[in-house]
C-alpha cells in the first residue's frame, strides 16, 4: 500500500507564506483532492508530494508497504499531469510519447500506442502526421493523459486534469482516476472543478 504523509508541512516563497501546518495522510486506493482559491498552493502541494520541492517547514514522507522511498526511487513511481508539461511542437504525438517513455526506460509498441490513443479519445488518423504544435489545447491535454496511462505509475499527481477538456474528456479523466484508485494507485489531484471534487474520497482544504 502506498501512502504520503504530510507532517506539519509549510511552504514559503520569499517573504510570502503559501500555507503552513498541514498534517495529512494520503493513501493509495483513494482519490484525494487538494482544493483552495487560486494561489493557495494546490500545485505546490502536488510537487511536495512528489518530492519535486522541499518544504520550508515539516516533512513529506512517501512509503510503499511501510518502506520509505527516497527521491531517486520515487521518481520512477510518479506519473504527473500538469499545465507546465510541454510537448516538442515539431514532433508528432507518437514521437513525443516515444521520447517521454524513453526517459523512463520504456518502449512504445504499436499496440500500446493505439490503445492509449483510444483510451483518451484521440483518433489515430487525426494525429499520425500532425505536429503537436498544431494540436488544440484539448488534444494536448488528452495526449498528456495518454502518456500518464502508458507510464503505468503507482502515484498519480494530477494538476487540473480536466482543464481544456469537453464534457466527455472530463468524464474520461474521472473514470480513469477512479479505476486507478480501485487498482491501488495513489491519486492526488489539485482542482477547482466541483465535478472533480465530488468524486474525491478525501479532501485537503488549503
Amino acid at each position: 500500500m502506498w501512502s504520503i504523509d504530510f507532517e506539519d508541512v509549510g511552504m514559503t516563497f520569499g517573504a510570502r507564506t503559501i500555507f503552513s501546518g498541514i498534517t495529512h495522510r494520503i493513501e493509495g486506493g483513494r482519490i484525494t483532492a487538494v482544493i483552495g482559491q487560486n494561489g493557495s498552493g494546490k500545485s505546490t502541494c502536488l510537487r511536495l508530494a512528489g518530492h519535486l520541492l522541499r518544504p520550508t517547514q515539516g516533512t513529506v514522507i512517501v512509503q510503499r508497504d511501510g518502506e520509505t522511498l527516497r527521491q531517486g526511487a520515487l521518481r520512477q513511481e510518479i506519473g504527473m499531469v500538469t499545465p507546465e508539461l510541454r510537448f516538442y511542437p515539431r514532433l508528432t504525438a507518437r514521437e513525443n510519447m516515444t521520447f517521454l517513455l524513453g526517459l523512463r526506460g520504456k518502449q512504445l509498441d504499436e499496440q500500446a500506442y493505439q490503445q492509449a490513443l483510444r483510451q483518451v479519445g484521440l483518433e489515430t488518423e487525426a494525429v499520425a502526421h500532425t505536429m503537436t504544435g498544431e494540436f488544440s489545447t484539448g488534444m494536448r491535454q488528452r495526449l498528456k493523459l495518454a502518456v500518464l496511462f502508458l507510464v503505468d505509475a503507482h502515484i498519480w499527481l494530477l494538476d487540473e486534469p480536466g482543464a481544456n477538456l469537453d464534457a466527455a474528456g472530463r468524464s474520461m479523466v474521472l473514470q480513469a482516476a477512479r479505476e486507478a484508485a480501485q487498482a491501488g494507485r495513489l491519486v492526488l489531484l489539485a482542482t477547482n472543478d466541483p465535478g472533480e471534487e465530488e468524486v474525491a474520497d478525501d479532501i485537503i482544504h488549503l
